[in-house]
């Protein structure tokens, strides 16, 4: 049997024994030709209207359960009258009249662009290297022709990667009720990102090592987002271009070559930090290392091995 089967079964199998001391009443039951819910879980009082004499069997009655609705749902007087004889079997004089079919639409909401701006963002930041404060949604297109049942609605992302055209991007959304996936609709946006990243202020020939008078950082719209922009200046001093590098360029990482700041084997300079005390011992490299790397240094002194983090050219420090 289905989850969501068992689920229901299990709900009328209690609705029936709180019923069971219901035996001669009498009631009217008169179902509606059309409905509008907002919850997306039924009851026959949302498609019928109920008379008769007992209170207590009217308010039971009202609250018992039909199952659920994310769409449209039919339901026929035999289904209802079936639903009712399952959940009050010694229930007598039990009439049903109204319409013969009930069309039951459940209510929905278009979801609000900053909703989805939200989710973007967060989707964005998680697929490339900015953060979410840089990533600006200028807008969001077609939400109007997204419709949403009312009530606990997660929404996500999943397109996969970075979008091909941040500023007509087409993105892939799900949206899940009940942590069940509902349906999946496009969203058109345009992205912008606005960040701090190194940008060429003197031409650089081919094959030159870039100096620190060759570059400084700007607050800009980043041209391509796709792109891998270095965003500091002083991880760049050192690199040689793979290009001729002209003032204005945003310093792409595919134009420059990594330089080794530390080789193997060679004898480099450590730093070491504790607290408010440092020191600078003579080690030789095990490994080579660019800017940031974490490698395996030894102490000529002492012989230990060490991790430390290659900090310039010829210069590793670790802390403490």
């Amino acid at each position: 049997m289905p989850a969501a089967a068992a689920a229901m079964f299990v709900v009328l199998t209690c609705y029936a024994i709180a019923a069971a001391n219901l035996t001669a009443a009498s009631c009217t039951v008169c179902l509606r030709a059309q409905v509008l819910v907002k919850s997306t879980t039924l009851v026959l009082a949302d498609i019928a209207d109920l008379s008769g004499k007992d209170e207590t069997l009217l308010t039971k009655l009202a609250r018992m359960p039909l199952g659920s609705v994310t769409d449209v749902r039919l339901l026929s007087r035999s289904e209802v009258l079936s639903l009712i004889r399952g959940v009050f079997p010694d229930l007598e004089n039990v009439s049903l009249t109204g319409a013969e079919f009930t069309r039951i639409s459940v209510a929905t909401r278009t979801p609000e662009a900053a909703e989805i701006a939200a989710i973007l963002k967060a989707h964005l930041a998680a697929a490339s290297s900015w953060r979410e404060e840089e990533i600006e949604i200028r807008s969001i297109g077609n939400l109007k022709a997204i419709e949403l049942p009312q009530g606990d609605i997660r929404l996500r992302v999943i397109s996969r990667g970075t979008p091909s055209n941040y500023k007509s991007m087409l993105m892939l959304m799900e949206a899940a009720l009940d942590g069940k996936p509902l349906r999946t609709f496009w969203v058109k946006a345009d992205v912008r990102v606005h960040a701090q990243v190194v940008q060429v202020a003197r031409p650089v020939p081919y094959g030159r090592a870039l100096q620190a008078d060759d570059l400084h950082e700007v607050l800009c719209e980043v041209e391509d987002p796709r792109a891998d922009y270095i965003r500091d200046c002083a991880e760049a001093v050192g690199m040689t271009a793979k290009r001729a590098l002209a003032p204005g360029d945003l310093l792409n990482r595919s134009w420059v070559n990594e330089v080794r700041l530390v080789r193997h084997g060679e004898v480099v300079r450590l730093l070491a930090q504790s607290g408010s005390v440092s020191i600078a011992v003579l080690v030789r490299a095990l490994q080579d290392g660019k800017l940031g790397d974490r490698i395996k240094v030894r102490n000529i002194d002492s012989d230990r091995a060490l991790t430390a983090v290659v900090t310039g050219r010829g210069e590793v420090r670790i802390s403490h």
